[in-house]
């Protein structure tokens, strides 16, 4: 049997389209291996927000022709999208699929003619039009499955390249979203989670234009899964009937990630960002006050180009300040072709990793705070795996946080009503309630 290996950088975007792209090709022969093993194809679907990102990328290039010079090796993504040129000179790759290219993988492999030269596919996703859906049976081997609803970003925020990789905001129908919510629960996944590039924008270029919210409401009148989560959304599109329907709808994971990025005015500016960290403060506050164990999570950027010691301060007193269950830190890397890549005032690499490192502490004890409030009560965990070295099984709760259920009686994708016991490092102990 032909093998193939697919690996995934970044978003839960490029994880819904590497579950597509895996069925397709298991659906076409291919047998599906680890990327760590040795196959006839590989493809590294890749990330473009850091040039991090864009080295690892390279290098997980190399590894896999290490692990079999003769095979065919793939290159899509973001990176794919916005420097091609850049993986055509690492020897051995075959093809280069853009972000919207990427989806007819068959068809350019049928096509794929041998030679030294990789064959480039990469047109302007701007022209790109109704994002096509991925029509799923199943979500790789997880028991969570993310359903991508939307792609593109109109932000343009001054340092990021998404915008140019995945073009303008596009959605995907209600209907068609329902089908797939219809197609995941038949395949007995026990929560779905709504992801796009830009969440929030979802229907705002539909005919008539419509609101995340009324996509909720359809998909509870309709097709209710036992749990519903939303990933990432931006603060100024957290409406008060989105937290009304949070609050009254237990099936909705009381679960918000809001990207702060900066707790500073001046560098929100800097950034393009277009919210002022005290709009930022009074939603969480709200938020949290509304919605009973409600998790709210952070991104927060450090070391972007002109942040002084005050600036920096700025943020750290706001992030301690708010009720939050954890931080993603991201230090500031510059991307080629964003504004910010450019600027004055860059900071020298040892400030950014001081500050980095704070962040991180803090983010420590914001989680284990937020975890301490549910010791002694009870919540629901989706139970996802086992782990070998403490027995039971590891699950999520509705609040997204990490849990080990201590018992070898319950089964991989569960949900079970769990008592919280004790932290243990950065997860809870729980013990599953009798007859959930």
């Amino acid at each position: 049997m032909t093998t193939a290996a697919i690996i995934t950088l970044g978003c839960k975007v490029n994880q819904c389209e590497s579950a597509y792209l895996e069925e397709r090709l298991s659906g076409a022969g291919y047998g599906i291996v680890p990327f760590s093993r040795r196959a006839d194809l590989y493809c590294l679907n890749t990330c473009a927000v850091t040039a991090r990102a864009a080295m690892e990328s390279r290098q997980l290039i190399r590894r896999a022709l290490r692990q079999n010079p003769e095979a065919r090796v793939v290159v899509t993504g973001c990176y794919a999208q916005i420097a091609p040129a850049e993986i055509a000179a690492v020897p051995g790759v075959s093809l280069i699929l853009g972000s919207t290219e990427k989806l007819a993988l068959l068809q350019y492999l049928a096509d794929l003619v041998s030679g030294a030269t990789p064959t480039i596919r990469a047109g302007d996703p701007r022209e790109s039009g109704i994002p096509q859906p991925l029509v799923l049976s199943a979500f790789g081997q997880r028991t969570r499955a993310f359903l991508k609803i939307q792609d593109g970003c109109d932000a343009f925020c001054s340092y990021c390249i998404v915008p140019h990789a995945r073009g303008r905001s596009r959605s995907i129908p209600a209907a068609l979203g329902l089908e797939q919510v219809e197609r995941f629960l038949a395949g007995g996944f026990q929560e779905i989670v709504l992801t796009g590039i830009h969440l929030g924008q979802w229907g705002r270029d539909l005919e008539p234009p419509r609101h995340l919210t009324s996509l909720i409401r359809d998909i509870f009148e309709q097709c209710p899964p036992p749990r519903l989560r939303l990933s990432s959304l931006e603060p100024g599109e957290i409406t008060g009937e989105l937290l009304d329907r949070m609050a009254s709808e237990p099936s909705l994971c009381p679960h918000l990630h809001v990207p702060l990025q900066s707790g500073d005015a001046a560098i929100l500016a800097r950034m393009n960002r277009t919210y002022h960290p005290l709009f930022y403060r009074d939603l969480v506050l709200d938020a949290v006050a509304r919605i009973p164990g409600l998790a709210v999570g952070a991104d927060v950027l450090v070391g972007f180009p002109g942040e002084t010691d005050a600036c920096f301060l700025s943020t750290y007193r706001l992030l301690e300040s708010l009720p939050l269950a954890y931080l993603h830190v991201f230090s500031f890397s510059p991307r080629p072709g964003t504004p910010a890549a450019v600027m004055k005032g860059r900071l020298p690499p040892p400030v950014i990793r001081t500050r980095s490192a704070l962040l991180r502490q803090l983010d420590r004890a914001k989680r284990l705070a937020f975890m301490g409030r549910f010791v002694g009560t009870v919540r629901p965990v989706l139970l996802e795996g086992r782990s070998a070295a403490d027995g039971g099984r590891l699950g999520l709760s509705d609040n997204y946080i990490p849990v080990l259920v201590k018992s070898g009686e319950v089964g991989e994708n569960q949900l079970v009503m769990a008592r919280f016991e004790e932290i243990q490092e950065t997860r809870m102990v729980a013990t599953p309630l009798a007859g959930s």
